[in-house]
């Protein structure tokens, strides 16, 4: 089939070549299409370490001296008087619960109470896969409702800890209905309360616990050596009658696909990982700038590492480090002649230049400390990141969370390559997740944004690729806290708005760019060509007026920062505009940030339906009214709402 783009103009006037093949996006020929090493989870799965869930439970129990609440209760009933033959004799419930208490030593699969994480306290829930392969049943149920109850009354954290096998079968659907009662009591506790949940996987997690308490957390965390998945495999073989791939409900291969949503290498280090999480500050205090120190500031570079295969440890602490590249920041665009020369060197650089500061060079040198809520993979020469990261940062004592764009790697002999950031829908919806866990942690949150369009293929348009933009722009639109927009390289089409909400703060780097369309897809609709030309496309980039001066003139933009050649340099100026851009916001109710929102973004290029009165005053002749799309010359330009940030009303 031909190209549309290379078809003549419509016969129809009435179709835009923009409704024949879309908005636009990354063209093919602007990414780096060097073959990638495949992202094969069968070898991850080979190469991963071993789990023994029941051993990484005990050392977790002990880890926190969990002081354990109603650790008497248990089965006492047959209940429905399940059996089963085995030889010559007829199996009970009961005989089952009496030989997994002998064989493990406890009494049930569950057991909760409050645990330690260095100085913060929390409720913490631990299923056993000693006990009954940690089935779900009436008991493992009730406990986890009165944890998230103990944790309601007390104001603490829940952590929720451990492997099941899925709902036991001898409790039919009185175990089965534990599903309800867990999501329930889950969903109250984060609804009275804006402490953490966090669910930890460690072992095999399936069934009744995989699709009722875990997914509902604020964030999931797997150990690796985990299994995670609704259906076991003989359940999925047997129903679709071929044999299912090695590793494919591993955490690993779950990562991948964002159901998890951080990967820890142990015990130890979930424990350092959940503390960080429960210590960070939560001051609501206006902030002072406050320069951080900064190891090699002045080197005018910025290092890229790399560590061994697989994936890397979840904190930056524990990884390991076996090459640094180190990649002078040179703009591209300085010693340009022309304006177009030096856009067209911007994007350009934005599209390839791995010299460019990312969101994690931002999470480690802007902020005074943060958690990062991902982990990168590396393959052979390929460090691979999710397209959108989160963390949760602090600065001046009080803590954000920071969801931005993040490209990939090739580090090959010296040589750094860079992916850009092309999210799909799983990224935008871990951002959606990220975004209400800031809402539910009263936390205000800091967008970076650098992506030249989200995915642009068939199988993230089949995964509804349109809805999770929306729901991404709608979530980060409606934050109750301050946010704060930094365009950092390119704001490209939807998938750049997703994490953009403009109207409250604005931060742009001079060396970014903002656009609906990526320049070349741009050229393409305005030229009704494939491959338009270098001349094409830079006429395209310099009148879409796509620079942070522009925006700003727009009104879209509060605060420029220059991308110094210094990365040091761009780090304090940077943080300096986020703490100005919180403080502005600082003691607005939601409703008032949201107005103000709306307010900064009426429309500024709209006339207003005269009357007879306002265009001929003293005239009472019945003349013709007229919508006026535009500036009127005669009249001169419509007055444009202010941009002015007005003082909290007194009733807000």
């Amino acid at each position: 089939m031909a190209d549309p783009r290379d078809m003549p103009d419509p016969a129809d006037s009435d179709v835009d070549v923009d409704d024949v093949y879309g908005e636009g996006g990354v063209t093919r020929d602007l990414l780096d299409r060097r073959p990638l090493v495949p992202r094969t989870v069968a070898s991850l799965y080979e190469s991963r370490p071993g789990l023994n869930p029941t051993q990484a439970a005990k050392t977790f129990v002990e880890a926190v001296n969990l002081q354990e609440r109603y650790g008497h209760l248990r089965v006492v009933d047959d209940l429905i008087g399940l059996q089963r033959r085995v030889g010559d004799t007829i199996e009970r419930y009961t005989d089952k619960l009496r030989n997994a208490e002998a064989r493990s030593g406890t009494s049930e699969s569950a057991r909760f109470g409050i645990g330690h994480f260095g100085g913060e306290r929390a409720v913490v829930y631990v299923v056993d896969w000693s006990f009954f392969a940690g089935s779900l049943g009436e008991v493992a149920g009730e406990k986890f409702v009165q944890a998230a109850e103990l944790a309601e009354r007390e104001g603490l954290p829940l952590i929720s800890m451990g492997a099941s096998s899925g709902v036991r079968q001898h409790e039919n659907v009185l175990g089965l209905v534990q599903m309800q009662r867990m999501a329930a009591a889950a969903n109250k506790f984060q609804h009275t309360t804006n402490r953490p949940y966090i669910s930890v996987l460690a072992g095999q997690v399936w069934g009744g616990m995989s699709a009722s308490a875990v997914p509902v957390a604020d964030l999931i965390v797997a150990l690796e050596g985990t299994d995670y998945g609704f259906a076991g495999r003989r359940v999925i073989e047997t129903f679709e009658g071929r044999e299912v791939p090695r590793g494919l409900q591993s955490a690993e291969a779950n990562y991948l696909d964002r159901n998890v949503d951080v990967l820890v290498k142990g015990v130890e280090e979930l424990i350092t990982f959940i503390g960080h999480v429960l210590t960070s500050g939560r001051h609501t205090h206006r902030l002072k700038v406050g320069d951080r120190e900064e190891p090699g500031a002045g080197s005018g570079s910025r290092t890229v590492t790399a560590g061994p295969e697989g994936f890397s440890a979840a904190l930056w602490d524990h990884q390991e480090v076996e090459q640094s590249v180190e990649i002078p920041r040179e703009r591209r665009d300085r010693d340009s002649a022309s304006t177009r020369d030096s856009l067209m060197a911007r994007y350009n650089e934005i599209a390839a230049g791995a010299g460019r500061l990312d969101t994690e060079y931002f999470l480690r040198h802007v902020f005074d400390a943060a958690v990062p809520f991902y982990n990168h993979v590396r393959f052979e020469d390929q460090k691979a990141y999710p397209s959108i990261i989160a963390a949760l940062a602090t600065l001046g004592g009080q803590s954000f969370m920071v969801i931005g764009d993040q490209p990939s790697y090739t580090i090959s002999g010296g040589y750094v390559g860079k992916r850009p950031a092309n999210p799909s829908p799983e990224d935008f919806e871990y951002a959606v997740r990220m975004m209400t866990a800031a809402e539910r942690w009263d936390l205000p949150i800091v967008f970076f944004t650098d992506t030249l369009g989200a995915m642009p293929s068939m199988a993230a348009e089949r995964r509804g690729q349109s809805r999770a933009i929306a729901q991404s722009i709608k979530r980060a639109a409606s934050h109750p806290y301050p946010t704060i927009s930094v365009i950092s390289g390119a704001m490209g089409s939807g998938g750049g708005l997703a994490t953009t909400p403009f109207g409250r703060e604005t931060i742009m780097l001079d060396s970014a760019l903002g656009f609906v369309s990526e320049p070349r897809s741009t050229a393409s609709i305005l030229y009704s060509v494939a491959n338009p030309t270098v001349e094409q496309v830079g006429m395209t980039l310099e009148t879409m007026k796509a620079s942070a001066l522009d925006l700003k003139a727009q009104g879209l933009v509060d605060t420029i920062v220059h991308d110094a050649d210094d990365p040091a340099d761009t780090a304090r100026e940077l943080r300096a505009a986020i703490v100005k851009g919180y403080n502005a916001q600082h003691g607005l109710n939601p409703r008032r940030l949201r107005r103000q929102a709306d307010d900064r973004l009426r429309p500024r290029t709209l006339g207003k339906l005269a009357t007879v009165e306002e265009r001929h005053p003293g005239s009472h002749e019945e003349q013709p009214q007229h919508q006026h799309l535009g500036v009127d010359r005669a009249e001169g330009p419509a007055a444009a709402p202010s941009t002015e940030r007005p003082e909290a009303d007194a009733d807000d």
